[in-house]
Parts: structure tokens; C-alpha cells; sequence
């Protein structure tokens, strides 16, 4: 099928309808999911305040991207649509898209696609017949239609934040191939200076 970007943004008014500050629901997620993670790409900080130019880390072998696509392959078992999934991509990278964005809240702009789960692999591929969209940053939203899980992955924290079943939660936390770690969504995880 292959990503494409839809027409029209009701697929993503349920992340409106959170009723979320933007920043809340942009870094952390939407809210009502039964447990939550944070895929971490560099560790949380030990300190607050302390900045990550400050620290030197080891070159995790998974990229940001393939961290995320772990947990996917995961949450691919937990939702009824995999051939229906929806993913936004926030509007503040310079893009080849030449439409205005298509899915506005707050101080967030995206553009939503739609494909299948698979398809995620060609996110930001160089292949432009496999991506046409030019040099694009990572999902900043990823979720199937049944919304059995949602993905959130926002350009300022170091982490993903995943909401999904029990179990599915459990199993990308135990997933040696990523960082993974629980998250409790009312509480602040730790954020780098």
C-alpha cells in the first residue's frame, strides 16, 4: 500500500479530543491506556538540569527510528488493524510536502498519513518512490485504527512514549533490543537540560 497523506484529519480528532495542554499531549501521549513505557534512544538523565552535552554515550546499534520499529513489531500483536495505521508527522522540519498541514492543535502542526504497520519501515526512506516526502524527522504520533496502542515520539524528550494492553507493555519492556522502561503517565519522567 505505501504511506500516504490523507485528505482529511479525522483519524486524528480523538488525540484532540484528550483534552490535553499541547505539550502534554505532544511529549507524553494521550491518556486512558492501561500501561505505559518510555523507549529511551540516550539514559535519562541523573540529575536534573544536567545536560546531555555534558555526557558522552556509547553509539546505541539500533537507530532512534529502529528502536521505535522494535516496539512496533511488538505492538503489531495487539491491535486488529494493522492494515490501518495512522501516523503524524510535526510540520517543523523542512520537508518536500507542498500542502499545508492537515492536523492542527495548539502549538503543534502535523501532517497525517495513513498505511500499514509494515509500512513504517519506509518512513523517511532515500528511495523517493518508497518515500516521496523528502528528508523526514520520525512519527511524532503512530497508532492503528482500533487505537489499541499509540506511540508518541515528540522532537524535544529522548524517549518514545508507548500506551498500550498489559501485556504488550510488559513485553516491549523485557525486549533486550531496546531501553525500555515503565512509565507512570501522572507522573514527570526525568527531562535532559
Amino acid at each position: 500500500m505505501g504511506i500516504e497523506l490523507c485528505r482529511e484529519s479525522s483519524a486524528a480528532d480523538w488525540l484532540k479530543k484528550q483534552g490535553l495542554s499541547w505539550w502534554r499531549l505532544a511529549v507524553r501521549g494521550p491518556v486512558g491506556y492501561p500501561k505505559y513505557a518510555r523507549v529511551r534512544f540516550i539514559p535519562d538523565p541523573d540529575f536534573p538540569g544536567q545536560k546531555a552535552n555534558d555526557v558522552e554515550f556509547d553509539q546505541k546499534e539500533l537507530s532512534e527510528k529502529e528502536q521505535v520499529g522494535v516496539a512496533l513489531d511488538v505492538l503489531s500483536r495487539y491491535t486488529t488493524t494493522p492494515n490501518e495505521c495512522y501516523f503524524c508527522m510535526w510540520t517543523g522540519w523542512d520537508t518536500a510536502i507542498p500542502v499545508a498541514p492537515n492536523f492542527v492543535f495548539s502549538n503543534r502542526d502535523y501532517w497525517l498519513f495513513r498505511g500499514t504497520l509494515t509500512d513504517y519501515a519506509d518512513w523517511n526512506d532515500s528511495d523517493p518512490v518508497r518515500w516521496p516526502y523528502g528528508y523526514s524527522p520520525d512519527p511524532a504520533f503512530i497508532w492503528p485504527a482500533d487505537r489499541a496502542w499509540c506511540v508518541t515520539n515528540d522532537v524535544d524528550p529522548h524517549f518514545a512514549t508507548i500506551g498500550a494492553d498489559i501485556e504488550a507493555i510488559d513485553q516491549i519492556v523485557a525486549d533486550p533490543r531496546i531501553d525500555a522502561v515503565l512509565d507512570d503517565p501522572e507522573q514527570e519522567p526525568p527531562y535532559w537540560g
